[in-house]
C-alpha cells in the first residue's frame, strides 16, 4: 500500500475518532445563537405562570419576574438574550392545582441551532477521502483535486457554523483552519505533480 494512501487512511480514522465524541442531549431543545428563544412550559390546572428567571453558560443569573403568555394549556416567553453559547436553564412557577409550584428546563444555544450533525460530519468526511484514496489509487490527479473539495468545504463548514458539542466557537476555528491547510495541502500538491508530470 502507497504511503500516501496510509497517511490519508489515519488521518481518516483519527477524523472519525475526533468528531464521535461530540453528541448532545437537550431538555427544551437547541436553538440559534443571538436568535430569540421561545420558552415554553404546560400546565393544565395553572391561572398564570411567571418566568422568574434565567441562568446563562456564565453561570450568571438573569431575574426577569415576569407572567409568560398563556394560550390554553400552554405558557410561552421569548428570550433573547441568547449571546452565549452552551447550556442555560430557566425557572417558571405557577399556581398549580392551588399550590404555588417552580420547575426548572433547561436548553442549549450553539451557532446553527442544528443537533446531531455528527452524521452530516462523517458523511462529508467519507466521501472526500474516499474519492482522495480512488485518485491515489488510480494515480488521477484531478480525482485527488475533486475529493479536496470536499474537505474545502467541510472546513468552510466548521469556520462558519462551528461543530455540535463544543460550546465555544473559538474552539471550532482550529478543526477548520487545519481541514482547510490539509484539503490546501492535498490539492496543491496533486496540481504540481499534474503539470511536472506533463512536461
Amino acid at each position: 500500500m502507497n504511503n500516501k494512501i496510509k497517511t490519508l487512511s489515519l488521518f481518516f480514522l483519527f477524523g472519525i475518532i475526533f468528531f464521535s465524541t461530540f453528541v448532545s442531549a437537550d431538555s427544551l431543545g437547541t436553538f440559534k445563537q443571538n436568535k430569540c428563544a421561545t420558552l415554553y412550559q404546560q400546565c393544565d390546572n395553572c391561572t398564570y405562570v411567571n418566568m422568574t428567571s434565567v441562568k446563562i453558560p456564565n453561570s450568571t443569573i438573569i431575574t426577569i419576574g415576569e407572567l409568560m403568555e398563556k394560550a390554553g394549556e400552554d405558557y410561552t416567553y421569548e428570550f433573547c438574550s441568547t449571546a452565549l453559547i452552551g447550556d442555560y436553564i430557566y425557572n417558571v412557577c405557577g399556581d398549580k392545582n392551588g399550590k404555588f409550584v417552580c420547575e426548572n428546563i433547561s436548553f442549549s444555544i450553539n451557532p446553527t441551532g442544528f443537533v446531531g450533525t455528527l452524521g452530516f460530519y462523517i458523511l462529508i468526511l467519507v466521501l472526500s477521502f474516499g474519492v482522495i484514496i480512488l485518485g491515489f489509487s488510480l494515480k488521477d490527479a484531478p480525482i485527488v483535486i475533486l475529493g479536496s473539495f470536499g474537505l474545502y468545504f467541510f472546513g468552510l463548514y466548521i469556520l462558519f457554523f462551528g461543530l455540535d458539542g463544543i460550546k465555544d466557537p473559538v474552539y471550532t476555528w482550529a478543526p477548520g483552519i487545519i481541514t482547510l491547510m490539509i484539503a490546501a495541502y492535498i490539492s496543491v500538491r496533486s496540481a504540481y505533480e499534474l503539470v511536472t508530470d506533463a512536461d
